[in-house]
């Protein structure tokens, strides 16, 4: 397995309460964030509690990568906790921080591939699959960003 972490932080002119609004609705993150393709909440209940889980396919440059999330712990218009199963196994952390008004917004993903052929590439492009998700983070927040 390969280890990666990835810091991404985004400021929004959008108090957390907006912003938190359009990442609670995870199921229309396919809509709207390029990469991301599928994001389907499989629990009865259709929304980001703990204990929801969310089955996740986002656009990697070797194939899809596919993964489950759990969602360990929300603290409305502040935190998201997840694990991840699958593709990409780990933690995910996003944090909305108020800011005179607006959002700082950090996502701490800490993950491990598990596919054979991303471990067997990965030692050698890793700075490839990074740049990769930098890509798509930052299509993310442009599209976000335009949402708000």
């Amino acid at each position: 397995m390969i280890k990666y972490f990835f810091k991404t932080i985004w400021q929004f002119d959008a108090p957390p309460e907006k912003v938190w609004e359009l990442i609670k609705d995870a199921r229309s993150m396919p809509e709207w964030w390029p990469g991301v393709k599928r994001f389907e909440i499989l629990s009865a209940e259709q929304e980001m509690l703990p204990g929801c889980r969310i089955q996740a396919s986002v656009k990697g440059l070797t194939g899809d990568l596919n993964f489950e999330l759990e969602i360990n712990k929300t603290v409305p218009c502040r935190e998201i906790v997840m694990q991840s199963r699958g593709d990409l196994a780990g933690q995910g952390v996003w944090t909305l921080t108020p800011d005179n008004g607006n959002t700082i917004s950090t996502y701490i993903w800490e993950v491990a591939t598990t596919g054979r052929l991303m471990n067997a590439i990965g030692f050698f492009c890793k700075p490839i699959f990074i740049w990769n998700h930098n890509r798509v983070m930052n299509a993310g927040f442009k599209a976000l960003k335009k949402r708000l």
